[in-house]
Order: C-alpha cells, then sequence, then structure tokens
C-alpha cells in the first residue's frame, strides 16, 4: 500500500472516529440555566425604568429531576404538547424558542388569573409557554408556589 493512500485512510477513519463521538455524545446539559434567548433580549430592558423589575429565572435541571422526581419528558414535549417520554440527560433537544417565536401575547387570548395580576396566554408566546409550563407543574405537584414573579425571578 503507498504511503499517500494509508495516510488518506488514516485521515478518513479518525474524522469517522470523531464524527461517531460527537454524534453519540448529544447535548451537554448544563446543572443550572438562565431562562434567556434572543428572542426576548430585544424586548427586555434591565436595570433601573425597565419594563421588568425581575431577573431571568435560574432553572436547576438536578435539583427538578433528583429532588421532585421529574423527568425530562416532563417539561421537553413535541409539537402537540405531548411529553417525550423516552428522554435522558444528553438528548439532543430543541430550547423553547425554536418553536415559541412569538415575543408578545395575543390580547384576545384567554387569561391566566394569577394570585396576583392576570396576564394574557398565548401558548406560542414565549414567555406564556415558559410560564404555563412552570406553574402548571407546580400547581399540579403540589410544590412551592410560584405565583407570584419574585418566586422565581429575583429582583434586580
Amino acid at each position: 500500500m503507498s504511503k499517500k493512500l494509508f495516510i488518506l485512510l488514516l485521515a478518513a477513519g479518525i474524522a469517522v472516529v470523531f464524527t461517531a463521538s460527537g454524534i453519540q455524545a448529544g447535548t451537554d446539559v448544563d446543572d443550572v440555566i438562565t431562562m434567556k434567548n434572543e428572542l426576548l433580549d430585544a424586548k427586555r430592558k434591565k436595570g433601573p425604568g425597565s419594563k421588568t423589575p425581575y431577573k431571568l429565572v435560574e432553572f436547576t435541571h438536578k435539583k427538578h429531576h433528583d429532588a421532585y422526581n421529574i423527568s425530562c419528558g416532563e417539561c421537553h414535549h413535541d409539537e402537540d404538547g405531548a411529553p417525550l417520554e423516552d428522554l435522558k440527560a444528553g438528548d439532543d433537544v430543541q430550547k423553547c424558542d425554536a418553536c415559541h417565536t412569538r415575543t408578545r401575547a395575543k390580547k384576545e387570548d384567554k387569561t391566566f388569573q394569577g394570585k396576583y395580576k392576570s396576564r394574557p396566554i398565548d401558548i406560542m408566546h414565549l414567555e406564556s409557554a415558559i410560564h404555563e409550563n412552570c406553574v402548571g407543574c407546580h400547581k399540579e405537584k403540589g410544590l412551592k408556589d410560584i405565583s407570584r414573579c419574585s418566586a422565581c425571578h429575583k429582583k434586580m
């Protein structure tokens, strides 16, 4: 076998190994994630005089999985809202804003009557989708009351 052919095959073999390991690796899951995205960054002002006096939520995967015994699929769902039952840590999943793309809720949509204020629910509106997923799960499982903004969002 010629030296050039050997080097070419060796390079191809290394490329296959790296590609296969990348596919197998899936997605790294950070323990703590900040519920942040580019869709809302432009809308959201920070600091004094801002639209909201609260910081973005920091969500803990480990606490929700270990302490509350919540599976990945209870938050991550398909296009019909059905849980992705067979998900496990490291699997590739889309972020919420991949599908929930509206940055403003439609005014004509029904209203969630919270303990302290009402807010429109438009499930394609990113903030509504996240709030409904979190608040709904906490109510369903009898977890910490998160009906107040400051229960999850810390003051700026």
